[in-house]
């Protein structure tokens, strides 16, 4: 059974959102939630703090995050990849995701697989 451990997250971003909104932390939000929507049904956890520690600000008003992604924490199944992620922010506008990138190792899913 899927369920989405996300949203609580997602409740918990949007409430610090107020306190201290920095570009990473405006970055990170928006990464998250591109995430969410990517990986809807699926199980994973975003460490927020992470991401938010990670991110790197690039020409044009981007900022470049780059971290990792748990699916089935706790579970025989759990296993991590990196991402990749670039949002653009402008005063006034909404942020806007401009590139997501899931790093894919085949070994880590080959283990998940023989575990079957």
């Amino acid at each position: 059974m899927c369920r989405i451990i996300f949203l609580p997250a997602a409740v918990c971003l949007l409430l610090l959102g107020g306190c201290g909104n920095s570009r990473n932390n405006e970055a990170a939000d928006a990464c998250s939630k591109s995430i969410a929507d990517k990986l809807a049904g699926k199980t994973f956890n975003l460490d927020r703090s992470d991401m938010a520690g990670h991110a790197k600000d690039e020409p044009g008003g981007v900022v470049y995050i780059a971290s990792t992604i748990v699916f089935d924490k706790g579970l025989s199944t759990q296993y991590a990849q990196t991402f990749d992620c670039r949002v653009r922010l402008a005063e006034g506008k909404p942020s806007d995701v401009i590139y997501l990138q899931f790093n894919w190792n085949k070994d880590d899913l080959k283990k998940v697989n023989a575990g079957d």
